[in-house]
């Protein structure tokens, strides 16, 4: 396929005068379109990865690297970035495969301190109508959101409206006070609260995404956990259900809704006309892109969600082109917030004091040398990925409507491009983030008498999350039957442990026949079964 030439400029609303565009936009060579419409836990039978969305605990991160970053905002401003046509061209070659008529793809963005250098589109936005993705397309940004519910609670605490370091219970007073500690906001920014994730909760339930799922049912669902996952402030691990409850608490602490808020405090000012939180699933998104997966066989099939409209974990829909204006906001006063860039940098700090990557919505560690600061996001066939390196005042922007797409990958490989010249260290070879890891294989099975087995086998309910499990002996394993209609077999690490790839039960005994079980799954611990049968 020959290369999309560059299209003119086309008349818009102006941007906040603090900020400069330019940009070398797209098309299809087919049509002449300008605008277009345009990381999900596993069944028990997957739970064992989930693509790039976890950030790991790291306490050994370069602090050099580190440490900076909060005052890079008010640094000497560095060279503004230039792209000839040898690097625009080299950037296009990196999305080769999407560029096609006949399949989703990915629009791209490289921006300079809120100057959006190049923008570029590949593959279709809707395969339906056949309207290619641009700058323009409104792509689902999945786990990226939630830097912008990150930022409202930044603002929200500066306002007065609450603190970092409130009890949740100050403004969610349903939400449990458990034995293990005091959830704090803070917690819930970073991570460390130990509240079990609500995605993970769902898919452990059978309860499909694409049933109508309301706010008020999930958090039910989070606050009638009897337990945490850890002592808050002990542990960093990811969990969509915090930023779910940092919704509900900027609506209740503000008075309105984290949508309303974010547009008056965040998306306004910068001029984001094409970004919102979609908190009504029936709402018409003008622009809007659908996400694909491969049909097996050849083609394509949508997966596209449409009953979905949780925000603050994700929800947030939006362009290349506002991404770029976001970008601006750390490189001056335009919220109105001091050092907002510094705050929305810290990182988390767990109760040892060891310092985690994760900030405020956002993973800090350093790539080739260089500070970095990104997040990547995936549901359904959406994969988004947001990286910035505030040194250079440099960030790529990765937006994809096609499951198999590595975003990670793709924003690392232009990364590479338009900063050759300022790393300081080679890239290593492998996959980068987001891109397959080796597994730690399996343990070898431990051998169990039959009668054993048959002791365990029957069905087991838990309140917690409202699900019946039922398990079979068969051979040396057990075979788990879960409420979606999926079995997974489990192998033997005790008599009483069982588990394969990230999901493990724990069983309970009394009299030598099984009670109950304790189940622990990526990012959910120590959910009680009780035998039913």
């Amino acid at each position: 396929m020959s290369r999309r030439p560059s299209r003119p400029t086309e008349a818009r609303p102006p941007p906040p005068a603090t900020l400069s565009w330019r940009c070398r936009r797209k098309r299809s060579e087919q049509s002449s379109v300008f605008c277009c419409p345009c990381e999900v836990p596993r069944t028990p039978a997957n739970l064992r990865r989930h693509e790039g969305k976890v950030m790991r605990t790291l306490h050994n991160v370069n602090s050099t690297l580190l440490v900076p970053l909060i005052a890079l905002a008010t640094a000497t401003p560095a060279a503004a970035l230039q792209l000839d046509s040898e690097t625009r061209q080299r950037i296009d070659d990196v999305f080769a495969e999407y560029d096609r008529t006949g399949g989703p793809g990915c629009a791209v963005g490289v921006v300079n301190a809120g100057d959006l250098v190049y923008a570029g589109g590949y593959g279709m936005g809707q395969m339906d109508h056949e309207i290619p993705i641009s700058e323009r397309s409104v792509f689902y940004l999945a786990s990226v959101s939630k830097q912008f519910a990150a930022a409202a609670i930044v603002i929200a605490d500066h306002e007065g409206h609450l603190a970092l370091d409130d009890d949740i219970r100050r403004h969610i007073p349903e939400f449990p006070a458990y034995d293990q500690g005091t959830v704090t906001v803070r917690h819930l920014v970073h991570h460390t609260s130990g509240v079990r994730d609500y995605l993970s909760l769902l898919n452990l339930a059978g309860i499909p995404f694409d049933n109508i799922l309301t706010d008020e049912a999930m958090l039910d669902l989070i606050t009638r956990q009897r337990e945490l996952n850890f002592t808050p402030g002990s542990e960093h691990l990811y969990s969509n259900s915090g930023y779910v409850l940092m919704a509900e608490i900027v609506k209740r602490a503000t008075g309105r809704s984290l949508r309303e808020y974010a547009d008056e405090k965040i998306f306004g000012p910068l001029g984001m006309t094409s970004t919102h939180f979609h908190d009504d699933r029936t709402q018409i998104v003008r622009d809007r892109v659908f996400s694909y997966h491969p049909r097996d066989g050849g083609g394509w099939r949508t997966d596209y969600l449409i009953n979905f409209d949780k925000v603050g974990d994700g929800g947030l829909y939006s362009t290349v082109e506002d991404l770029a204006r976001w970008d601006g906001a750390f490189y001056g006063d335009v919220l109105g917030v001091p050092d907002f860039a510094g705050r929305m940098y810290e990182r988390g700090v767990l109760n040892n004091g060891d310092t985690i990557v994760y900030a405020r919505g956002l993973g800090v560690a350093p790539r080739r040398g260089l500070p970095r600061v990104s997040h990547g996001g995936g549901l359904m066939g959406f994969r988004t990925m947001v990286a910035r390196y505030p040194e250079q005042r440099t960030s790529v922007i990765t937006l994809c409507n096609v499951g198999t797409a590595n975003p990670g990958a793709l924003s690392m490989a232009v990364e590479d491009i338009v900063l050759e010249g300022a790393f300081t260290e080679v890239a290593p070879e492998g996959d980068g983030p987001g891109g397959p890891a080796d597994g730690a294989g399996e343990e070898a099975a431990v051998e169990v008498p039959g009668d054993v087995l048959a002791g365990l086998a029957g069905s087991y309910q838990s309140d917690e999350i409202g699900s019946t499990w039922t398990i079979e002996a068969a051979g040396n394993a057990l075979v788990l039957h879960h409420p979606s209609g999926e079995s997974q077999e489990l192998s033997a690490r005790s008599e009483a442990v069982f588990g394969r790839g990230g999901i493990e039960l724990a069983f309970v005994r009394e009299g030598g026949r099984a009670t109950a079980f304790v189940l622990a799954a990526g990012r959910v611990r120590n959910v009680r079964f009780d035998r039913t049968r």
